[in-house]
């Protein structure tokens, strides 16, 4: 069924035809198929993984002491 529906949309939109296959469609929609069963049936979609860098012994810079504050050729 999700050849089906692959062609008619490659056939319907030439845009899409340019960037996918036949193949990329089917696999699309049966990746989706199977993430709304997986809701329909009372799953949750997994969260999206955030990772955070917390850099160690990183020194903050003192707003007196930038550099340029110091390239006044006037001074």
């Amino acid at each position: 069924m999700a050849s089906k529906i692959a062609a008619e949309v490659l056939k319907d939109n030439a845009k899409l035809r340019g960037i996918h296959s036949k193949e990329s469609i089917k696999a699309i929609l049966e990746k989706e198929a199977k993430r709304q069963m997986l809701l329909a049936n009372g799953g949750e979609y997994p969260q999206p993984v955030v990772s955070r860098i917390i850099e160690k012994g990183a020194k903050e810079t003192d707003p007196s002491n930038l550099p340029y504050l110091h390239k006044n050729p006037a001074v």
